[in-house]
């Protein structure tokens, strides 16, 4: 699964703080590791209470306002829904398949939205639809043992890869590489199995870091809270004290408080345990059809992806859903570890089968062993006029280089009609406008969306601030959702085709191009060259569908 805060780029910055720390006698921290951090841990970051959009920090729904009259890159889609789009009602519900790691489906800004399986009785203990699943009322469940249990961990592919060529029991369900591949796949392992362990000591070193400073804090500030603010009014009498404050502000400067930093610790430490152990095999040598268990033990990502996409609208709350009329199918395929191709093939024919329009997934891995089973998946959603939207990946890299699966180019050299692969963008300034962590590709990513900084609902009725392609993708799912339910007699190819053709486009635009920061045009990041326009899409949709009587 993608990270939802790529972690990597908040610690490099700390790390080299901490180091200028060491050497004054004062803070006391650990040695820095040698190893770089990889981008791999999902981070929850809380939000700022909604804000204008300047300085350091974003609206609540920047995401959804429009660059011409709000000054910030989102997607203009309150402004089409407001000026475009006011004489007209949707026409339909548009049922947008989330193949994520579960969904809250209880939230209160999302149960109204969540899709109902029409053909089922809920809790008869029956298959009444026939389609292989009992009870499968909100979706489905494909990460379950023989005996129901949810899987919630699972390896890498690249372990499962190496663990084949070791006949060990991680690699059991995955055929077996040439022995070339396999000295390729061993060198790759050990080099993942490095940095996973280095990012661990580094979260570790900063957890220490940050217990004794707000212990010093603690102390000068006799107990009072240790807030922004009271921190920066605090006076400091020693060096010390003044080394610690301003550690402090650097930290939370990066979203790194103790619970985030827990959450990072988890993530790397299941990465470690799991991710990398070529021993561990929690699925089941037989084929199993999946649960109703639609939530499973850990829905965050899933959740804040739905919310992008469908959440509450019309109460003038900060975070709301991009798109009216929208139903949340929830389809859990992506464990704590790398989804496996069978999964994701079965989850879009799931999604198909079953009714979606859209299939969002926010998902990604470096290997694809059964890519087949997913192509063949890809082509029959095509076949039914599906539309599917990816998220490009967070590693700042090439995807023209170096793919991140399942991608829109199938076996034989053909690319998928029914595909948008989405990069990541930022509400700061312009020459900042691709993410940093983005991926991108002037062949393979289509276009890029608001995916920094993104606010949306996560388990227990909360809502978060999380940044990813991941929060990308589903800005996309929700713009052509908002299409599809306003202009029905559009089919998801035609959807697909205006929103590429109305991207925002900023031809002279230099910025730093995502992973080494070098200088290059906008225009060079992706197929399109331009960013979602929501405002731009409902234009162009209101030109090519005949008026109505």
């Amino acid at each position: 699964m993608f990270s939802a805060r790529p972690f990597a780029l908040m610690l490099s910055s700390v790390v080299l703080l901490g180091a200028c720390a060491r050497g004054s006698g004062g803070v006391a921290t650990a040695p820095e590791p040698a190893m770089e951090p990889v981008m791999q841990a999902p981070i929850q970051v809380a939000p700022p209470p909604p804000a204008p959009v300047s300085g350091d920090t974003a609206r609540a729904d920047w995401q959804r306002l429009d660059y011409d009259t709000d000054k910030v890159m989102g997607v203009g889609s309150e402004r089409a829904i407001r000026e475009l789009l006011a004489s007209r009602q949707p026409q339909r519900r548009v049922v947008v398949a989330v193949i994520d790691g579960g969904v809250d489906t209880a939230h209160t800004r999302l149960a109204r939205a969540m899709w109902k399986n029409p053909r089922e009785i809920a809790g008869n203990g029956k298959d009444d639809d026939g389609n292989g699943v009992i009870d499968d009322v909100y979706g489905w469940n494909a990460l379950a043992t023989a005996d129901g249990a949810p899987v919630r961990y699972d390896t890498f592919e690249l372990t499962r890869l190496y663990a084949a060529c070791r006949n060990q029991p991680a690699g059991s369900l995955t055929e077996k590489p040439r022995a070339d591949e396999c000295s390729t796949l061993a060198s790759a392992y050990r080099d993942k199995a490095k940095d996973v362990k280095a990012t661990l000591l580094q979260v570790e070193n900063i957890d220490e870091i940050l217990r004794s400073v707000e212990r010093m804090l603690g102390a000068a500030l006799k107990g009072a809270p240790i807030t922004r603010g009271a921190v920066t009014a605090l006076r400091a009498t020693t060096a010390e004290m003044d080394e610690a404050k301003q550690m402090w502000l650097r930290l939370d400067a990066e979203g790194l408080n103790a619970a985030e930093i827990e959450s990072a610790r988890e993530a790397y430490d299941s990465q470690a345990r799991y991710g990398l152990d070529t021993l561990f095999n929690p699925r089941s040598p037989q084929r199993v059809v999946g649960t109703r268990d639609v939530t499973g033990p850990d829905a965050m990502h899933g959740t804040h992806v739905a919310g992008i996409i469908g959440a509450l609208r019309g109460d003038a709350a900060g975070m709301q859903g991009i798109a009216p009329n929208v139903e949340i199918m929830a389809v859990r395929a992506v464990p704590d570890g790398d989804e496996r191709d069978v999964d994701v093939a079965r989850a879009i024919r799931y999604a198909v089968d079953n009714g979606a329009q859209i299939v969002n997934m926010s998902f990604g891995k470096g290997y694809s062993p059964a890519k087949a089973s997913v192509d063949s998946a890809v082509r029959y959603a095509e076949s039914r006029g599906v539309l599917l939207v990816h998220a490009a990946g967070n590693e700042g890299e090439n995807n023209d280089d170096t793919p991140s699966y399942p991608t829109p180019l199938l076996a034989g050299g053909t690319r998928a009609a029914n595909w948008i692969e989405v990069g990541a963008s930022s509400w700061k300034p312009l020459a900042a406008l691709p993410a940093e962590f983005s991926n991108y590709g002037r062949e393979q990513v289509d276009l890029f969306a608001p995916g920094v900084d993104i606010l949306s609902t996560v388990p227990g009725g909360g809502l978060k601030r999380e940044s990813g392609t991941s929060m990308a993708a589903p800005v996309v799912s929700g713009v052509a959702a908002l299409l599809m339910a306003y202009f029905p007699e559009l089919t998801a190819m035609q959807v697909r085709d205006i929103l590429l053709e109305s991207v925002r486009k900023l031809p002279d635009l230099e910025v730093r191009r995502p992973g080494d920061g070098s200088t290059v045009k906008f225009t060079a990041l992706s197929r399109t060259g331009g960013v979602i326009d929501a405002y731009a899409a409902v234009k162009l949709a209101l030109q090519r569908v005949a008026p109505r009587p």
